[in-house]
């Protein structure tokens, strides 16, 4: 975190940016001086805004090379620059058809036959399109609910609050299951990959939100967002959702960190399935670029590019 400071040196103000760290269980100081004498509030969260992208920039990732946290801030900047010019009403409507979208889009991957007509008519008007199973109706209902929980959550990421977001996405469609761990062997049919058994899996979720919360910090947010998501899909904790939660906690860790979500569509289904199954031997190259392609894509689609 970069926090302002002034010191006062032979009696005139010196500014300065300071940025703590943790390195081997000890605090290291880090500081930028940005001038002499009184600074305007503007021009210190400008400053600020340099020092942050500059501290991000040199920084060295396990898994993102220069180039790609490059594109990343990249992206994000310009982002960040066409939402900030909407008014409160142009953003609420973006936001809304964005989610709509998203919603869409997480729930046909998993294999909804909701077009994104459909899925608006039962969000927007709460009708039930011809010829839809209650369950995928459901399944929009409560994506779009998950999504508001994600926005009104002021927490930290822990088991809590996952299964409190998996008991939002099986309401109504299996009560049996929402926000529990699933107690029997699963496996995806046509795959060969195999998931933890049962019984440790409370513990592999305890510890990956353990590994979250302790690591964070020394990966870049959207590396992190990404890798997590994949970590605990690789878990499979649940009999049913898993697919739909691995990317909502990946967009709840990108806001939190001010990033901008990502909308994996459904057209890029066979290479995000195959990106996400590269990664299970921990080669995390693939979904990294492949997300970051993803990201790029949704602005464009947005007009920002």
């Amino acid at each position: 975190m970069v926090y302002y400071e002034i010191r006062e040196v032979n009696g005139k103000k010196q500014n300065y940016l300071i940025y703590n760290k943790r390195e081997n269980d000890k605090w290291v100081k880090q500081s930028k001086f940005i001038g002499t004498g009184d600074i305007s509030k503007e021009n210190v969260s400008k400053e600020k805004k340099k020092f942050e992208l500059e501290l991000i920039l040199n920084k060295n990732y396990k898994y993102l090379a220069k180039k790609q946290v490059e594109e990343i801030e990249k992206l994000r900047q310009i982002y960040f620059e066409k939402v900030d010019k909407l008014s409160k009403e142009e953003f609420e409507r973006f936001e809304h058809s964005f989610f709509t979208e998203l919603t869409y889009n997480s729930n046909a991957i998993e294999g909804s036959s909701l077009s994104l007509e459909d899925t608006s008519l039962v969000i927007d008007e709460h009708l039930a399109p011809k010829g839809k199973t209650v369950r995928e109706i459901h399944e929009a209902e409560n994506h779009i609910q998950a999504i508001k929980f994600m926005k009104s959550y002021k927490g930290e990421l822990n088991e809590e609050f996952i299964l409190r977001l998996h008991g939002i996405i099986l309401k109504d469609i299996s009560e049996r299951f929402a926000g529990r761990y699933r107690e029997s062997e699963v496996r995806i049919f046509g795959s060969a990959v195999k998931f933890p058994r049962s019984d440790v899996v409370p513990q592999l979720v305890k510890g990956l939100a353990y590994w979250y919360n302790k690591y964070k910090r020394e990966y870049h947010p959207f590396e992190m967002a990404v890798i997590f998501s994949i970590k605990f899909v690789s878990i499979h904790p649940f009999v049913d959702g898993n697919g739909r939660m691995s990317r909502l906690l990946m967009n709840f860790i990108l806001k939190k960190n001010k990033y901008p979500w990502i909308n994996v569509y459904m057209k890029q289904r066979e290479d995000y399935l195959k990106a996400v199954r590269k990664s299970n031997d921990e080669d995390y190259s693939v979904v990294l670029e492949f997300m970051i392609k993803t990201l790029r894509e949704n602005l464009r689609e947005f007009g920002f590019l």
